[in-house]
């Protein structure tokens, strides 16, 4: 079956598909039903906790969750990578089934210790699920759709996780005295969600023929292996597992935060907790939403930026109302921090290794909660540092982090930055984009009406664009920089060597399967008129090369041009104004300068 397309550019082609939204149902009644359970071992715990040693067992529950992830991620990244993915979750979706009826024997018995059983089993059946989860997605997502799907998939969760928390209290304040009953519901969600998974599409084993290893720690240390030949990958994992240890870490600062400076009550608590989950659903969303079309990994050091500036202040706030808000604020730009993270891990990772990929992820993941666990007894309990301070300090810390995110990964964080800024200053409409293939070289031939064209032509791909820039404007100090990070090619158009050695080098990024773009024009028109194209393109572009023709208009007037005026004197051109951007058909390269211009000049049409 092909992958999911999306034609419509938004969420609803993705919803249309009635095999994407199977596997959407399948996994939020998977982290519904986990969380449903975990709150009614957590209660059942709680009720013990006059007993004897009653109180440890709370901790034990989180402890029991986590352990799976640790002791079989790497069993399940076998399994997701030597068989099909579909059939993976269908098989460990339905040992949800087996386990839910030992659970119902375990509720009957009243007994922690077999909850905690029972509970166990249920982690690891979620552990064997995840690998598969986020590794069926770029099997059946185009990557146009990957970031929206990550979006969707992070956002079910998080919601199934809050309402399965909801709900596991109401189902055992109502029917605690009732065990068959709970342990019933439990079955009759695991029997739908299972129903559900034979729904989802269907994809082939990726071919791996890797031999099964019993160690279950071969896969991790392979994996990190693996990780450490692609220093982006490997900071990917690094961010994941940051973004984990900082939720976690404050997941429990929170319930302290509450009782300490908030004197919030225990449904108080848990309304913050609640905020803290549907804001990372909410933002997850937008991350997919901004990312659009494309792996936005730029977007990740902005969510990282916003997030420890709004966990700043969540541990300034004051009142409960003021730490609601943040706390949305904070688990908002955490989905913007996350979500382009894990889109591009499952998208880049190898096909035949993408299950040992992501559980090597999913261990150093549960790594991060463990050691968030540790550092919150450090601080508070070993210290005596106030739970708000704590929350603070993480947010400067994160976004501190923001900055060396943004180093390892300067060209994405550009692109992203001067991308904002212009949907926030112009209203773009891009027509004809389709014409640039996701894959082979060729060069983008623009006119020239404005300073900012270049950044408008980048708009017109997902792809990285090499752009030939006159040197002087390189040469500016403040400008150099960014212009390294762009990967910009100068051309020093007084010196005939120099420029001969700096159209070399486009030509042969070209033949490398890049894309470069040039300004035919030689210059930005000072009159609005297309001006003569210069030969120099002709040095790049071979038989066989395609040459996109680019129009873009709507500039002339705006201060950016060259007919420019006062910046609040043409206010009415500068906030918002339309820019059309048209990629035409390509042209062979062979083409005249003349043929050139003709074609550019046609998309003003």
């Amino acid at each position: 079956m092909p992958k999911v397309s999306l034609r419509s550019g938004n969420y609803f082609s993705l919803l249309a598909n009635g095999r994407f939204e199977a596997f959407l149902w399948t996994q939020f009644l998977g982290a519904f039903n986990d969380n449903l359970y975990k709150m009614i071992v957590s209660l059942v715990a709680v009720r013990a906790a006059s007993q004897a040693g009653g109180g440890s067992y709370l901790a034990l529950a989180g402890a029991v969750f986590v352990l799976p992830f640790l002791l079989f991620a790497g069993y399940a990244g076998q399994l997701a990578d030597r068989y099909s993915k579909s059939r993976v979750l269908q098989v460990t979706k339905s040992l949800e089934i087996i386990t839910m009826l030992v659970g119902i024997g375990a509720l009957v018995s009243g007994r922690i210790e077999f909850l905690l059983v029972v509970l166990f089993l249920l982690a690891t059946q979620a552990n064997f699920f995840s690998p598969a989860k986020y590794g069926f997605l770029p099997e059946t997502i185009t990557e146009r759709g990957i970031s929206r799907a990550n979006g969707l998939l992070e956002l079910t969760t998080f919601i199934a996780i809050v309402i399965g928390t909801s709900f596991g209290t109401f189902l055992y304040s109502t029917w605690k005295d009732a065990p068959v009953l709970m342990g019933s519901t439990l079955l009759g969600i695991a029997i739908v969600g299972t129903l559900a998974s034979l729904f989802i599409q269907k994809v082939p084993a990726s071919g791996s023929r890797e031999p099964f290893h019993l160690n279950p720690f071969h896969e991790i240390v392979e994996g990190t292996r693996e990780l450490a030949k692609d220093r982006i990958q490997a900071l990917t994992v690094i961010g994941i597992s940051w973004f984990w240890f900082i939720g976690a870490l404050l997941q429990m600062a929170i319930l302290l935060l509450g009782k300490e400076g908030l004197l919030a009550t225990d449904n108080q608590i848990g309304f913050l907790v609640t905020a803290l989950a549907l804001g990372i659903g909410a933002g997850s969303l937008a991350a997919g939403t901004v990312s659009g079309d494309h792996l936005e990994l730029g977007l990740a050091p902005a969510g990282a930026l916003l997030m420890g500036l709004a966990t700043f202040g969540l541990g300034l706030s004051g009142t409960y109302n003021s730490a609601l808000v943040w706390l949305l604020l904070v688990g908002f730009t955490g989905g913007l921090f996350v979500v382009p993270l894990n889109a591009w891990l499952q998208e880049k990772a190898p096909a035949t290794e993408r299950g040992r990929i992501l559980a090597t992820n999913n261990f150093a993941n549960m790594v991060g909660v463990i050691l968030a666990s540790g550092f919150l007894w450090l601080l508070h309990d070993l210290l005596g540092l106030k739970a708000a301070w704590i929350i603070a300090g993480t947010g400067v810390v994160m976004a501190g982090s923001s900055v060396l995110v943004a180093r390892e990964i300067p060209l994405a964080t550009i692109r992203f930055v001067l991308r904002s800024l212009a949907w926030i200053f112009f209203d773009v409409q891009i027509e004809g984009q389709q014409h640039i293939p996701p894959t082979g070289g060729g060069l983008l031939t623009a006119n020239h009406i404005s300073y900012a064209d270049s950044i408008f032509v980048g708009m017109c791909t997902p792809r990285v664009v090499r752009f030939i820039i006159w040197k002087p404007i390189y040469d500016i100090p403040v400008a150099k920089q960014i212009f390294d990070w762009l990967l910009a090619i100068p051309i020093d158009a007084s010196s005939p060597k120099p420029t001969i050695r700096a159209l070399r080098l486009a030509k042969s990024e070209i033949e490398a399967g890049q894309l470069v773009a040039m300004f035919p024009e030689g210059q930005i028109t000072r009159t609005g008129d297309l001006q003569k194209f210069e030969r120099g393109f002709e040095r790049m572009a071979v038989p066989g090369t395609p040459i996109f023709p680019i129009h873009i208009e709507g500039l002339w007037g705006h201060p950016l041009s060259c007919k420019g005026g006062a910046l609040l004197k043409s206010w009415d051109r500068v906030w918002r104004p339309t820019v059309r951007v048209k990629v035409g058909p390509p042209l062979d390269g062979s083409a005249t300068p003349e043929e050139l211009r003709e074609a550019v000049e046609r998309l003003a049409n």
